[in-house]
């Protein structure tokens, strides 16, 4: 990936960051909120009274863990010379992304988790063709959904009621086709076909 490539990447991930901030924050809050709680009911001797903070202290954390986790995993630098999992890639996103299409009144569904999708296409242009995809889609409101097809040639198709929202723009569209990855989009759907693992 060229330079100009690396800093469209960075700018896509403050993006991500930046519509996932308020869930992170909110997950963080609660945790604080709730073993506030239990720390003072406890030490007025309520402790009867402290266990469902507890375990929403719990739910909460397990919450947060998963967003800051997902932040980590697409701010560090990939590790060549393993195949990008697309897979891997698209959960991390979706930890982050799905609640804040929830937040903005909207809806995000990523489907086909959990199969094989690995490619040759450099990590940062898979990173940056799934978040850059899923940002579309949430911008604009209404349900959006992403679908992963693994295989020999993985493919991830977007969709949304709002053809714009299935657009890559022609930045993002140059930079991942250089990279390998062919782009369709047609009628509402964003079609990516990344190239196979060797």
């Amino acid at each position: 990936m060229t330079d100009a490539g690396k800093q469209l990447w960075l700018d896509v991930l403050q993006q991500v960051a930046g519509r996932s901030a308020h869930e992170v924050k909110g997950a963080l809050n609660g945790v604080a909120l709730s073993l506030e709680v239990v720390r003072s009911r406890t030490a007025a001797g309520k402790k009867a009274d402290v266990a469902d903070f507890a375990v929403a202290a719990a739910d909460h954390l397990e919450l947060l863990t998963a967003r800051v986790e997902a932040l980590l995993y697409l701010a560090r630098e990939p590790q060549p010379p393993a195949p990008a999992d697309l897979d891997l890639i698209l959960r991390h996103l979706a930890a982050l992304l799905e609640p804040a299409a929830r937040s903005d009144g909207g809806s995000l569904v990523v489907e086909g988790l959990g199969q094989s999708a690995l490619t040759s296409a450099p990590a940062m242009s898979a990173r940056l063709a799934l978040a850059a995809g899923l940002l579309g889609l949430i911008k604009e409101g209404g349900e959006g959904r992403c679908t992963l097809n693994g295989g020999g040639e993985p493919v991830v198709r977007f969709s949304h009621q709002s053809a714009k929202a299935c657009s890559l723009g022609p930045m993002v569209t140059s930079t991942i086709v250089a990279d390998g990855i062919r782009v369709q989009e047609q009628g509402g759907e964003l079609t990516l076909v990344f190239p196979k693992s060797r």
